[in-house]
């Protein structure tokens, strides 16, 4: 780890004191005047305001004066140039229609404005499970095999009958259904019997309106691991290191009557259904993993990367969430991400602050044209205070 030289003290609080912020989080799709026409929506909605109150609330905390709570609407691009909004944190999954993980990204770079998220391309690959699963298979990321059907296919194709074959042979005849595009384990089932495939996928596609994804259900331990960019606040300092940041490295304790993890919408994440992970070869089995999957893809914020072991103790990528759970620990509730910080030294606090930081830094380093509106003479007069 090296000393960050981007920023100095005296810039900081600049920023803290001079950048308007506005966290934006899913629109209400019930609003019928959040858009012109309805569209579907295969990834569920959910607004994720609660979370992007806890995120501003937190930078307020931290001493950032000026901090906006905005959806993703019609009406979000006039807000942002009338409050003259110069760094946006994205904390939505979309209002509504396909590939949503990208909309709100998209319109902030045609807009102009910088943000702390995942670009457009990145965001849909990481939300579309299959092909993230085709381009970490290729950088030879280990990542258990699958199957997409597709609308007018069918498990019973010649194609996919052989693929699933394949599958049973290693893996045994367990399998997983799920959208390749969606969020908290919903409409991702279990089915322990290859002859109940097909109306599983059926239901999944009348759900979606999307492709369905079938991989082998993994019976052994389920872990995470949180990775974010390289420059970390933590202790009132700012430093830089030479990797990728992961933390949080964390066992999903599966109940007994779980096959498999599921999300807060159905059950709270708890203390007692995370475990932090303290065998130092797993501990950096699991990092290693999630730093090359961040910098193989050219990652730039926080992802959550999930895992699974087999049933002989190999471990496999299922996944990696572009837009992890930022709820604020309150009492016995936690976000996974969250779970093990005081573990680095650092508070919740630290990490909203990391994340921004991160990202100014890096937009400072790479593309300082994306800056020119918002840091000015005054501040970059600070650089040797």
């Amino acid at each position: 780890m090296k000393n960050n030289n981007t920023f100095t003290t005296e810039q900081l609080q600049w920023i803290r004191r001079s950048l308007k912020i506005a966290v934006v989080h899913g629109g209400e799709k019930a609003q019928s005047d959040s858009y012109i026409y309805e569209n579907l929506s295969p990834r569920s909605t959910k607004t994720y305001q609660p979370v992007a109150c806890d995120i501003a609330t937190a930078l307020n905390e931290s001493g950032f004066e000026h901090v906006e709570v905005l959806p993703e609407n019609l009406d979000l691009p006039l807000k942002l140039k009338v409050l003259g909004i110069d760094l946006v944190i994205t904390n939505s999954g979309g209002l509504q229609g396909f590939d949503s993980m990208c909309h709100l990204p998209s319109i902030l770079e045609m807009l102009g404005v910088p943000y702390v998220g995942h670009s457009p391309m990145t965001a849909g690959v990481l939300d579309n499970k299959h092909l993230f699963k085709h381009e970490i298979h290729a950088a030879g990321i280990p990542t258990a095999p699958f199957v997409t059907v597709g609308h007018g296919e069918s498990v019973n194709d010649d194609a996919k009958r052989m693929m699933l074959d394949l599958i049973e042979q290693e893996f045994g005849e367990a399998f997983i259904v799920k959208p390749v595009s969606g969020r908290a384990s919903i409409h991702v089932h279990p089915v322990f019997h290859r002859a109940d495939l097909a109306e599983m996928v059926e239901l999944v596609q009348k759900a979606t309106s999307n492709t369905v994804m079938i991989e082998p259900f993994l019976s052994g331990r389920e872990f995470v691991v949180a990775v974010a960019g390289p420059t970390v606040f933590k202790n009132g300092v700012l430093t830089e290191r030479d990797q990728p940041f992961s933390f949080s490295i964390t066992e999903r304790v599966l109940a007994e009557d779980e096959a498999i993890f599921t999300s807060m919408d159905v059950k709270p994440i708890t203390g007692d259904r995370l475990l932090k992970v303290e065998d130092p070869e797993l501990r950096s089995a699991l990092a290693e993993i999630g730093s090359k999957i961040f910098t193989q893809m050219g990652l730039q914020t926080l992802v959550r990367v999930d895992l699974r072991m087999d049933a002989r103790g190999k471990l496999f990528v299922l996944e990696a969430n572009p837009k992890p759970d930022l709820k604020r620990p309150e009492g016995s509730k936690l976000s996974i991400v969250c779970h093990d910080l005081a573990g680095e030294g650092m508070n919740y606090h630290d990490l909203i602050q990391s994340l921004v930081f991160n990202r100014l830094a890096y937009l400072h380093k790479h593309r300082s044209t994306t800056l020119a509106h918002c840091l000015t003479d005054e501040f970059f007069s600070l650089a040797t205070a």
